[in-house]
């Protein structure tokens, strides 16, 4: 009986220890991880220090890619790098804000191409009109928005889109229908180019009138503008073969039943003096 309960006693005394062996294996592995980790760890903050001073990682170049409008400089001065910026430090979204701010810029993307170069590629607004609001003209993109008020410099040879200010208030459905109606126009065939269309006038009640550079004044009120432009071709051979002036001449083209030609008063520039002219106020 004393030999069994001896050999209980040994048999536990070696259990014991083979588990002790096993957690302090377990224990010994658990620190060399742990030491790896922290290794690691101070490797990249130390190499993450090292990226940010060194001058391997400086910018040396900046390009722009992208511009119409705008100049390489414009960019570069909206941009406000400074001269010895890292470029792994550098911070794209605040360049990206701040490019962004032009009125011209509709987006901007800012990458790097290390080691030494920053890339900021932008997209512009492309103006296809000029919007006359209460104060003045706007540059108008194709999707309808207003982003830039007229200034000297600013390309003014574009059709300009009136009547849809009125006090201060937009009719945004009568806006719409002018861009409709300018898109059309930019595209038929037989008729003016987008270029020969000095204005496209709207008014709540009595629909679109188009005036050419030539003087040509067209009223087409709304809608039905190919059954329009196909009564008018004709009309316009025949006052050719008349040899009509058509500089201050208005073609009523509103009633389907008749088409009305006579001479209409010669309208005032919108801008004395500007290159703007011809334009209803």
């Amino acid at each position: 009986m004393r030999n069994v309960h001896q050999s209980k006693i040994k048999t536990s005394h070696q259990r014991l220890k083979r588990h002790s062996g096993q957690i302090l294996g377990d224990i010994l592995k658990a620190s060399l991880l742990l030491a790896g980790i922290l290794l690691v760890t101070t490797l990249l903050i130390l190499g993450y220090g090292y990226s940010m001073g060194t001058t391997y990682f400086g910018i040396r170049e900046t390009q722009v890619r992208g511009c119409k409008e705008l100049t390489e400089k414009d960019v570069l001065v909206l941009a406000a790098l400074k001269p010895t910026q890292n470029l792994l430090a550098v911070n794209t979204d605040a360049i990206r804000d701040r490019v962004r701010s032009s009125p011209w810029i509709k987006d901007v993307s800012v990458g790097r191409e290390l080691p030494e170069r920053l890339v900021i590629e932008v997209r512009e607004r492309t103006a296809i009109a000029l919007l006359k609001k209460d104060d003045g003209f706007y540059l108008m993109d194709a999707d309808g928005l207003a982003f830039k008020k007229l200034e000297t410099g600013d390309e003014s040879d574009l059709p300009a889109l009136t009547g849809c200010y009125r006090d201060g208030r937009l009719n945004k459905d009568l806006l719409t229908k002018s861009l409709a109606l300018f898109h059309y126009l930019s595209t038929a065939k037989g008729l003016y180019s987008a270029k020969s269309i000095a204005e496209i006038h709207g008014d709540e009640i009595c629909g679109f009138s188009v005036f050419t550079d030539g003087g040509l004044c067209l009223r087409l009120g709304f809608d039905h503008y190919d059954n329009q432009i196909k009564r008018l071709t004709p009309v316009l051979a025949d006052l050719e073969k008349r040899n009509v002036n058509l500089k201050y001449v208005l073609i009523d083209l509103t009633d389907p039943a008749k088409i009305t030609v006579q001479k209409r008063h010669i309208l005032a520039p919108a801008t004395p003096g500007g290159p703007l002219k011809g334009y209803r106020t």
